[in-house]
């Protein structure tokens, strides 16, 4: 069976930007699908969770980024508050782990390709994140490599 396009986008995208940090992180231990066991504070389907990207080694943190392929321009209004706050309980349900049982700070954050067209829907994915304590990154401007013009490869990625 073929896995959905969505899904293959998305895969596409996680793959690029774990390459990306491990070829070029200069600090600490970059490890992609990185397992992690889940601190349960109320029932769950599972107890392992596995972080797109995990960053150890760097002294007395961990820095737990989740890479999500979302376009925001294609989400529909009144599902873009149920998406993020989705993002970041995932995110935390990572970052719970070292708080609670290594007591070790994180540092977090979820990697979108692109800023959304509209500046007030970009305000409200940011201001909407960081009241979780996450900021969102936007990978056409942080990508280390960028072949070619980075909208151009970025948009061919995700729509194919």
């Amino acid at each position: 069976m073929t896995e959905p396009k969505r899904l293959r986008r998305g895969k596409r995208f996680q793959r690029l930007v774990q390459s990306d940090f491990e070829l070029n992180s200069k600090d600490g231990l970059v490890r992609r699908e990185a397992a992690v066991d889940l601190v349960l504070k109320r029932p769950a389907r599972k107890s392992k969770g596995r972080a797109d990207i995990l960053i150890t080694e760097l002294g007395d943190f961990v820095t737990i980024l989740e890479i999500k392929a979302t376009n925001w321009d294609k989400i529909k209004p009144t599902n873009i508050k149920k998406n993020l706050w989705r993002h970041q309980a995932q995110l935390y349900s990572y970052a719970d782990r070292y708080l609670d049982i290594d007591n070790t700070s994180v540092c977090a954050g979820i990697i979108y390709p692109t800023r959304p067209r509209d500046d007030d829907l970009c305000k409200l994915i940011e201001s909407y994140l960081e009241s979780y304590g996450t900021p969102a990154y936007w990978y056409d401007e942080i990508a280390t490599e960028k072949p070619g013009n980075a909208p151009d490869w970025l948009k061919e990625l995700l729509e194919t």
